[in-house]
């Protein structure tokens, strides 16, 4: 539980490394995002102690920052294995039972991200067609909605290398050649 979640294996592939580099860019992204959330909410939370004057729509920002900002973080998790593995059955199976489990995972979990990337795509259309609105600061709800998918088609991406590469790691006993884990 104490050990830091660092990626054990960069990716050493050419696909790899842009996926990381992209993961990690979307992943920063969505770190500037919470900084600015934090920042709007300090901002609101004096207005209101001092003044009693809070920011109007602050909770409507932080749903919607929050929301982006997670999707923003999944492909760089994905890519550094950072995801929950419950392996209590496989703790003592071989590399390779391991190995291709992981990379069933990590399948299903690209297919998963995939699906939602699709329909996050097809809601936020539904939503611009319907001029859906945020309550209080009567913003689009499909504009968040829609920065969502690029998020989880790379998310997508990343689930189907990290499945290619527990697959690759199969035959041996050593770890997947790049991080990830599904």
């Amino acid at each position: 539980m104490a050990e830091p979640l660092v990626l054990k294996h960069a990716p050493t592939d050419p696909a790899g490394r842009v996926l990381y580099a992209i993961s990690r860019a979307f992943a920063i992204a969505g770190g500037l995002v919470l900084v600015a959330l934090t920042i709007m909410s300090l901002v609101s939370i004096a207005g209101r102690a001092m003044l009693s004057m809070p920011l109007p729509g602050d909770y409507e920002l932080v749903q919607v920052g929050c929301a982006i900002a997670v999707s923003a973080f999944l492909p760089l998790t994905q890519m550094r294995g950072g995801h929950v593995i419950v392996d209590f059955f496989t703790v003592n199976a071989r590399p390779a039972v391991r190995a291709a489990l992981d990379s069933l995972g990590a399948l299903l979990l690209a297919v998963c991200a995939g699906v939602l990337a699709w329909r996050l795509g097809a809601g936020a259309i539904a939503l611009e067609e319907a001029n859906d609105q945020t309550t209080i600061l009567a913003l689009p709800t499909w504009i968040p909605v829609a920065i969502m998918v690029p998020c989880f088609a790379l998310f997508a991406a990343t689930g189907l290398h990290a499945a290619w590469s527990h697959w690759s790691a199969r035959g041996g006993d050593e770890a997947p050649p790049a991080g990830g884990a599904g």
